[in-house]
């Protein structure tokens, strides 16, 4: 009887000790998995330098947490430098963002990127002036290329955060155009004006209230 009482003990002893162990071992998983989840954060630093032509280089360097492994973590920086597509000066970047205004104030992001695309395709073009104010502002034998340059909207037109942002993506190398070089908003212009585009260019496709062509 004496033996039996003893084997219960022993028994009963390490099962204390097992369930003992057991909860040792899942409070240091709890604390790993928590210093783990502290240091999992990703941080991100910008740094915006002015460049000499008063564009803006954008220096941007990223954290990037791996996998842990032998419960640690290495943090790997990679930095990713944006450069902008077109070099403008101020006056043209102005100009820029007040004819995006007047002609697609109304539109959404993708209808003020167009006519952003457009201006700038055209300055590239070597059948159009060099800079944002001699395309914006040619006429080619008394016709005017950009109505709200001569009917003083131009200057009129408050510029929203929207527009800015959308030709600062423009000016970054973001086209959505297939080239376009000409644009019309039909309902405005009438159809006896809008037909010249059709009969005399290329046309591309048709977004919110203008039509595109090339």
């Amino acid at each position: 009887m004496k033996r039996k009482y003893g084997n219960m003990l022993v028994l009963f002893y390490l099962a204390f000790l097992s369930i003992l162990t057991i909860e040792i071992t899942f409070q240091r998983i709890q604390k790993t998995n928590e210093e783990i989840r502290e240091e999992n954060v990703e941080s991100e630093k910008m740094e915006i330098r002015i460049g000499d032509g008063g564009e803006e280089d954008v220096e941007r360097t990223i954290r990037v947490l791996p996998e842990a492994v032998s419960e640690r973590r290495t943090i790997v920086e990679q930095s990713v430098t944006r450069e902008m597509a077109y070099e403008i000066s101020d006056e043209d970047y102005q100009t820029l963002l007040r004819i995006v205004e007047a002609e697609a104030g109304c539109e959404d992001e993708n209808g003020k990127l167009l006519v952003a695309n457009v201006v700038l395709n055209r300055v590239e073009s070597s059948r159009f002036p060099s800079t944002v104010n001699g395309v914006v502002y040619q006429a080619n034998g008394g016709k005017v290329q950009f109505t709200p340059a001569y009917n003083g909207r131009l200057q009129s037109v408050k510029v929203s955060e929207e527009t800015k942002d959308v030709v600062e993506r423009a000016l970054y190398g973001e086209d959505i155009s297939d080239g376009a070089l000409y644009f019309v908003a039909t309902k405005v212009a009438g159809e006896q004006r809008s037909s010249w585009f059709f009969h005399h260019l290329t046309y591309l496709f048709d977004y919110g209230g203008h039509s595109f062509f090339k």
